[in-house]
């Protein structure tokens, strides 16, 4: 036995729980910061109940910013860009700039989430950390994807399904195992600081026991089906707006008075409870209360009206919400526990729009449970394939295809990829339409 290799392996352990602790514990600090700030403003905001009416005013201020003073804002897309073709070198500033137009929106009831300023604090810090380092590109990576994922677990508030959300995160079908040790560090790490600050985390465990007798199964498999349907549906309505809007000849911020104009108009003639984070509602939903069942359908109105006048603010909280409400109304209709269902289409949309079943499933077990866990796993990945190839996050890689039915350019982001369908797919389609059409 060669000690020295088992020397060189222990030093490079420690190595990383050293540097993962460090990028982990700043992490947790700048993130529960940002999120105290956040929930502080946004209760502020619910002390006077006409505030949404500001929504103009806000959507207008936050494109006006965007357009002449935050031009070098760093998205999600960005830094996934940053880390899968650049080592994680980030150009700009390493602090989001655009913080000030989340709060704007989400202060005055814009539909958006607050998981992309934190994803963003993290991975600067770790680029920070490299920088004072001077590290090589390899180390560099992994340091800004620590801070990454660190930054996501203290969102989620379950770190583990953080790590594995922001490995995952960077290309379909490739996990980073390298990395494993150093995120998974870096996130309990975070998740245990912003504990100790007093963030406040979502948990429901779910005294779940599955009635096989009553077809639960093809339920749960149907309603993995649904939800992949509704994650199909956002990520190609999302884009589709956003372009929309974005080919529209009017000054950008005229876009934003017009649009939140728009959403005050909703929430007259629905109801608040699709303006801002919804936890309201979508944590109700899972503890089985009653939630009228095109809930989903409205959130979804209101976070593509959001999303593609502003563009500010994370995509990952709506998308919680949708699924958790979803779920609920799937539970009603097909006659099944709706708490149940809310919390496996909570992770299930997910995993369908950001191509992360693993990491969905994860965070199913750490806020709902180990029972219910892997029925929601079984439901994560239906999704996760009928979602398409396709994703919210365009500078995502494709490794794999979902289906064989179609070629599909691999190794590429989202955003470059194409895909036609095979000829034997076709053939296959004109068969049945013949079959079809002979019964008739």
């Amino acid at each position: 036995m060669d000690i020295r290799e088992e020397f060189l392996l222990f030093l490079s352990v420690l190595k990383w729980i050293v540097l993962a602790t460090i990028i982990g514990w700043m992490t947790g600090f700048a993130a529960s910061g940002f999120i105290k700030l956040i929930h502080y403003i946004i209760e502020q905001s619910n002390e006077y109940e006409s505030v949404f009416y500001l929504l103009s005013v806000s959507f207008f201020t936050a494109n006006l910013l965007s357009q002449f003073v935050l031009k070098r804002h760093l998205g999600t897309d960005a830094l996934i860009a940053a880390i899968n073709n650049n080592h994680g070198r980030i150009e700009g500033s390493f602090v989001p700039t655009k913080i000030i137009n989340v709060m704007l929106i989400l202060g005055t009831g814009g539909s958006a989430g607050k998981e992309s300023p934190c994803a963003q604090i993290g991975a600067g810090l770790g680029s920070l950390c490299a920088n004072v380092l001077k590290v090589d590109d390899i180390d560099r990576r992994k340091m800004v994807l620590c801070g990454f994922c660190a930054g996501f677990a203290c969102v989620f508030g379950a770190p583990l399904a953080g790590a594995l959300f922001g490995i995952e995160l960077l290309a379909v079908g490739v996990i980073l195992y390298d990395v494993l040790l150093p995120a998974f560090v870096a996130s309990i790490t975070a998740y245990q600081v912003s504990s100790g600050l007093g963030v406040t985390f979502f948990y429901y465990p779910l005294h779940f026991v599955p009635a096989f007798e009553e077809g639960f199964f093809v339920r749960l498999l149907l309603g993995g089906v649904f939800f992949g349907v509704i994650a199909f549906l956002l990520i190609r309505l999302i884009k589709q707006a956003t372009e929309l809007v974005g080919t529209i000849p009017v000054w950008r911020p005229l876009k934003g008075l017009v649009g939140g104009a728009l959403l005050v108009g909703l929430a007259l003639l629905f109801s608040r409870d699709y303006l801002g984070l919804g936890l309201n509602l979508m944590e109700g939903a899972i503890r089985g209360e009653a939630v009228v069942p095109y809930a989903f359908l409205l959130k979804a109105l209101f976070t593509i009206l959001t999303l593609s006048i502003s563009r500010s603010g994370s995509v990952i909280t709506p998308m919680l919400f949708i699924g958790a409400t979803a779920g609920s109304a799937y539970g009603q209709f097909v006659g099944a526990d709706q708490s149940t269902f809310a919390a496996i289409g909570f992770v299930s949309v997910l995993a369908g729009v950001a191509n992360v079943p693993i990491s969905a499933s994860i965070l199913a077990v750490e806020l709902f449970g180990a029972t219910v866990a892997p029925y929601a796993a079984v439901s994560c990945v239906i999704s996760f394939l009928m979602s398409g190839n396709q994703s919210l996050y365009t500078a995502q890689r494709l490794t794999i295809s979902k289906s064989r039915a179609f070629d599909v350019e691999l190794g590429k982001e989202f955003k470059e990829t194409t895909q036609t369908i095979r000829p034997v797919t076709l053939s296959v389609i004109r068969w049945f339409r013949q079959i079809l059409s002979r019964k008739r």
